[in-house]
């Protein structure tokens, strides 16, 4: 893909890594040509972002089901005739395709609470054990009800690293499996956040914050302000960042 087939109204990514500090921002796209995008000044109130020299920033474009990934472009701001502003973007690199599982991750940093779910299996003696060679698969011939019943919610405190679009990463005195379910809610005004996901990874545990063992969550539900929240918190961390 080209930058020139980029269509103007639609929306680029901009991924700015900073000191240490990952940042992404949302904006509408103004102007493209040949070589260059320019997008709708990224601001805090009337403060104008100003790119470092040493920041590195990728743009992300997303048509249709497919995206479009340049890294490390040159990253300025550009003045129309009419004295009004834009963020401009000059791709080195050509484009590659781009995979939403690497995204970026808002670092979070904070002790939650969250719930687990334990399938309660009762005790099989040895002379059931036996039966027939074979220990009984004690789902068969149950009721969805049933099943459902045999589930037990247990909360433990966590510490949620960080959050993405499709996932979170957490760190947890409890052993879990790949597979399990967790659930936790985070504030959001006076709203909540709530997010439910399964283990899909296990990682080792954080020193520093003393828990035992760590997880990679991939979401299987969340509630409808869940993107908003993300934005939300990832504007508040640029906000936190030097404007000139």
């Amino acid at each position: 893909m080209n930058v020139s087939d980029m269509k103007i109204g639609t929306l680029l990514e901009i991924y700015i890594r900073r000191d240490g500090y990952n940042y992404k921002v949302v904006s509408k796209v103004e102007y493209v040509d040949e070589q260059r995008v320019g997008v709708t000044p990224i601001a805090s109130r009337t403060r104008l972002f100003r790119f470092k020299s040493s920041d590195v920033v990728d743009i992300v474009y997303r048509v249709d089901d497919k995206s479009w990934r340049w890294t490390k472009v040159k990253a300025g701001i550009a003045t129309l005739k009419d004295g009004s502003k834009l963020h401009v973007f000059v791709p080195e690199n050509p484009a590659e395709a781009y995979n939403k599982r690497t995204s970026y991750r808002l670092p979070m940093s904070r002790d939650i609470m969250m719930t687990y779910e334990v399938m309660q299996v009762p005790d099989i003696d040895d002379a059931e054990k036996a039966k027939n060679g074979r220990t009984p698969d004690l789902a068969l011939d149950k009721t969805l009800y049933e099943i459902s019943e045999s589930y037990k919610e247990f909360s433990c405190r966590a510490y949620l690293r960080d959050i993405s679009e499709g996932g979170a990463s957490v760190y947890a005195n409890v052993e879990l499996k790949k597979g399990d379910i967790v659930n936790f809610e985070l504030p959001y005004g006076e709203e909540t956040v709530r997010c439910r996901a399964i283990v899909v990874r296990r990682t080792a545990g954080d020193e520093r914050s003393l828990f035992a063992y760590g997880y990679g969550l991939t979401y299987i539900e969340t509630s409808s302000n869940y993107v908003y929240y993300l934005f939300s918190e990832q504007r508040k961390m640029l906000s936190e960042t030097k404007f000139d």
